[in-house]
């Protein structure tokens, strides 16, 4: 081989690690997540602002009270990423399996406040504050960060269907039920990023990867 080949062979054999260098210095690994429920006009068609991006619906304003008798609104998650959810304190099974994934949840983001939980009750008018308070020790649950949420029954319907798009379900009688295990990624935005199956542990892992994800997105735009 002659010098001029072997100079050319090693020239091309250090491109790929000039390459990788340039891109580890210069370049920036970001990934973003999708968002939710897309604002629709009275036709049914997806809104969008003038540069042709989709417009999406923010969760509603809402105030409850938390297991400790005290007024909770949407103004106590300001700045903050939370993940909602719905449940009832004698759910016998779906609940539990929901709730053992929360403290999971719970444990991965203990040192950081800016993650919090709500769990809203669907049977308000059995879940008082005291009920709720009991249920929370149960799960060993830190009411600083995991908020369990009751209030008018009508309030609490509205923001699951308007809010979360849950459906309601039929139980037998007129009256409809919302039962569902859905997890929902809400940003500080108020904008829904992430829907997961809250029974399912893979399901979970993925919101908890998607939940850094989510932090990653706001630390790059500081």
């Amino acid at each position: 081989m002659t010098k001029l080949k072997a100079l050319i062979l090693g020239l091309l054999l250090l491109v790929p690690i000039f390459v990788f260098i340039f891109i580890y210095t210069f370049g920036e690994h970001h990934f973003t997540l999708r968002s939710y429920f897309p604002k629709l006009d009275d036709k049914g068609e997806v809104l969008r602002d003038a540069k042709g991006d989709t417009l999406f619906n923010s969760v509603p304003e809402f105030n409850l009270i938390d297991q400790s008798a005290t007024s909770f609104s949407q103004e106590d998650l300001k700045g903050k990423i939370y993940i909602a959810s719905f449940f009832f304190t004698d759910c016998p099974d779906m609940c539990k399996k929901m709730n053992a994934q929360l403290v999971r949840v719970q444990e991965a983001y203990q040192n950081n406040p800016t993650i919090q939980l709500v769990s809203i009750s669907v049977k308000p008018e059995e879940d008082s504050a005291s009920v709720l308070s009991k249920y929370a020790e149960a799960y060993k649950a830190d009411t600083t960060q995991w908020h369990f949420l009751t209030g008018k029954r009508e309030e609490i319907y509205k923001l699951a269907q308007e809010g979360f798009h849950l459906p309601l379900q039929k139980t037998g009688g007129a009256e409809g039920f919302i039962h569902n295990d859905s997890f929902m990624l809400v940003d500080k935005e108020q904008k829904v990023r992430g829907v997961y199956k809250g029974t399912d542990p893979a399901e979970v892992d993925r919101m908890i990867l998607e939940i850094n994800v989510l932090l990653d997105e706001y630390s790059k735009s500081r």
